[in-house]
């Protein structure tokens, strides 16, 4: 009878012994499990920020070529009014110098003539100087729009590493969950 009443209570204590083994086991593969749906979450958001970042990245380089593609038909323009002005004026320079020669008698209507054409010379020069600041604004703006590029592509740089921290994590995790999957 004392043989039987001691192996009821090593069997009791060893029952409680095995029930609160398994409440650890359950208590941890319940905080694995939340901590593996939270790095879920995480990923899922990190994934998602990527995804506006790389859409953002996109609309920022469809800016930027639009700007350069303004910018270069501008500059084109630029340079060809420049081409077109400076041959304008080169042949009007001339014509103005044969027309000197050969009327030397009308001298003085031509100097009121050569008075006029330099003050439009200067006020295309002025012209030429106002559309050269409105080109290097162009060229500046492209350039901000580089940087923000640059800057743009550092975050997304940033977030992939982000993710793929969270990631391995998240393996982890699951790695740890299925161990104690096995174990139990």
């Amino acid at each position: 009878m004392t043989d039987e009443r001691k192996i009821r209570e090593i069997y009791g204590v060893k029952s409680v012994h095995e029930e609160a083994a398994e409440r650890a086991e359950a208590t941890w593969r319940e905080k694995l499990l939340r901590e593996t749906a939270d790095l879920r979450t995480e990923n899922a958001l990190l994934s998602a920020q990527l995804d506006e970042f790389n859409r953002k990245l996109v609309e920022a380089t469809d800016r930027n070529e639009k700007i350069e593609a303004d910018c270069n038909e501008r500059i084109a323009f630029i340079e060809e009014k420049f081409e077109l002005d400076t041959a304008r004026l080169e042949l009007e320079n001339n014509e103005l110098h044969a027309a000197s020669v050969r009327y030397l008698s009308r001298a003085k209507g031509l100097g009121r003539q050569i008075v006029q054409l330099h003050a439009e010379a200067e006020a295309m020069v002025d012209e030429i100087e106002r559309l050269r600041g409105e080109r290097d604004a162009a060229l500046k703006a492209q350039a901000d729009t580089f940087l923000a590029q640059r800057d743009l592509m550092a975050e997304v740089a940033a977030l992939k590493d982000r993710l793929a921290v969270a990631e391995q994590r998240a393996a982890e995790a699951e790695a740890k969950v299925e161990v104690m999957t096995q174990m139990g």
